[in-house]
């Protein structure tokens, strides 16, 4: 038994139960929580036992928020524990899972001991942060997307796994996963600086070559510009180009030919697939990685567009 946590005294059990209770519905509760006939156990840690998690979701953690929670934290109380797993390599520490705003914010109140749900240590972490993320405060967009895109990485979920595990539909984890094609510029500062731009704005800019993204991103900045006319300057870079005449050149592919013509495009990915199958990833070049994986992100967006046509 780990000495340095005891059962929390002089903390209402009712607003424990009151606050997994209202979460006990929501998807990935019992990874959280454990099931509803046996919860985890809550405990009381030191906070300078703890130390956060490199690779949690949120990355950014704004400062007028900690000051309103440490606050909330020292007028109200923790209405939630964090969530800790036994530190690797240090006895009787703990490595944060999900909770560092609290835990923080905690350290800001002037708190020596915080609330803790104790994970095994073959809980699946990665699932438990971004679902706890995801359910107390909004991750920024582009956090989201990242999040989501290091369990399909990571534990090669698909997008339909990963929408069921998030309590989201398929499409939804296929659009969020778009973000992703935004410039490296401006997802680092949809994180640190400017994590409220909204998300349909940043669609529409992933939606576009990344010199178009850079041209807009400082009107974004502004607030200066709304996803409807990010959307129209879009159809206007994509509108096809007049011939000498100013008429637009008759589309060269039908629905009938481009359907026709999906036999030839499925063999020519599989030869390609088995291609690069039988060379070994270890012995691509680096560009050649990379076009895999724009490969694959474009084919991901690829059956998104498709779901909505065959389910319109």
């Amino acid at each position: 038994m780990v000495k340095n946590w005891r059962k929390p005294a002089g903390q209402p059990p009712a607003v424990v139960a009151k606050s997994i209770g209202e979460s006990l519905e929501r998807p990935g509760a019992d990874l959280i929580f454990g099931t509803a006939d046996g919860l985890r156990d809550t405990v009381l840690l030191r906070l300078t036992d703890v130390e956060p998690n490199p690779n949690q979701p949120r990355r950014h953690f704004d400062e007028e928020e900690l000051q309103a929670l440490s606050f909330s934290l020292r007028e109200v109380g923790q209405l939630s524990p964090i969530l800790v797993q036994a530190h690797p390599t240090e006895p009787k520490r703990f490595m944060l899972v999900a909770g560092e705003r609290r835990w923080r914010a905690a350290g800001m109140a002037g708190l020596t001991k915080i609330m803790a749900h104790i994970l095994p240590t073959d809980a699946n972490t990665d699932q438990i942060a971004l679902i706890e993320n995801l359910q107390r405060v909004d991750l920024s967009p582009v956090e989201e997307a990242e999040g989501i895109r290091r369990l399909i990485e990571t534990h090669d979920y698909n997008q339909e796994a990963v929408g069921d595990l998030l309590g989201r539909s398929r499409t939804e984890v296929n659009t969020t996963l778009t973000l992703l094609k935004l410039h490296p510029t401006i997802r680092n500062e949809c994180v640190t600086s400017h994590n409220d731009v909204p998300k349909a704005v940043l669609l529409e800019l992933a939606r576009m070559e990344e010199v178009d993204q850079l041209s807009l991103w400082l009107k974004v900045k502004k607030g200066e510009l709304t996803a409807r006319e990010a959307r129209e300057y879009r159809a206007r870079l994509q509108r096809p180009a007049m011939d000498a005449k100013g008429v637009p050149p008759v589309k060269p592919v039908t629905a009938r030919k481009f359907i026709a013509s999906l036999g030839k495009l499925e063999e020519s990915l599989s030869v390609g697939l088995d291609a690069v199958a039988e060379k070994g990833t270890a012995k691509l070049k680096p560009e050649e990685r990379a076009r895999l994986i724009a490969l694959r992100e474009t084919l991901s967006q690829m059956t998104g567009r498709l779901d909505g046509i065959l389910e319109a």
